[in-house]
């Protein structure tokens, strides 16, 4: 991964190692037992894959954005940070806020953003770049093979890696107002 993706492999000194993540998907448990597909992508493909998955949902959209960090005024590791839902929404309008907030979303390592659709399937993307659908279901692997990518035994993600550098970057601050903003999101307590 380079300098231009959410997150990278690094060393412990912080240089980038030049490990590159599959582009592939897997099948596979989540710690609660509930079915998912992961699936890893470089950089430069992300929005297109993220945008499949998206667009794969049945309406209407619901959106968690979640703030892990925020760039404009950090707190302390462990801080909770924020979360802004919004509920019956078009997967139009969502996809093409996803779209207006590119450096944000994929580029980013601020925040998560999950996209719920109306039969309670999900697609979250984490802050290291990594997407999950829930549940392991056709129309996802329809959508993930459709944008060329492979099934996989198995991932190695960036999750499993020793040292991650995250990437925060000043020109997304405007997009994440613009993102709240465009699709009417609404500050919630934090759930975790």
């Amino acid at each position: 991964m380079s300098a231009n993706a959410k997150a990278s492999s690094c060393l412990e000194t912080g240089e980038l190692d030049g490990w590159e993540v599959d582009t592939a998907y897997a099948g596979e448990m989540d710690t609660s037992g509930s079915t998912r597909l992961c699936a890893t992508v470089s950089e430069d493909r992300l929005g297109a894959v993220h945008a499949a998955l998206v667009a794969a949902l049945k309406p209407p959209l619901s959106v968690l954005y979640r703030q892990k960090i925020d760039r404009r005024d950090p707190k302390p590791e462990g801080h909770p940070g924020r979360d802004f839902v919004g509920l019956e929404l078009q997967p139009q309008a969502v996809l093409a806020a996803l779209e207006a907030a590119s450096t944000l979303l994929y580029r980013d390592a601020r925040c998560e953003i999950w996209v719920r659709g109306g039969l309670q399937e999900q697609i979250v993307l984490d802050r290291d770049g990594t997407l999950y659908a829930y549940p392991d279901d056709p129309v996802f692997r329809d959508a993930l093979d459709a944008v060329g990518l492979e099934e996989r035994a198995s991932l190695v993600t960036l999750e499993g890696r020793d040292y991650v550098r995250h990437w925060f970057r000043a020109e997304a601050d405007a997009e994440e107002d613009a993102l709240i903003g465009a699709l009417g999101l609404s500050e919630v307590p934090v759930q975790r």
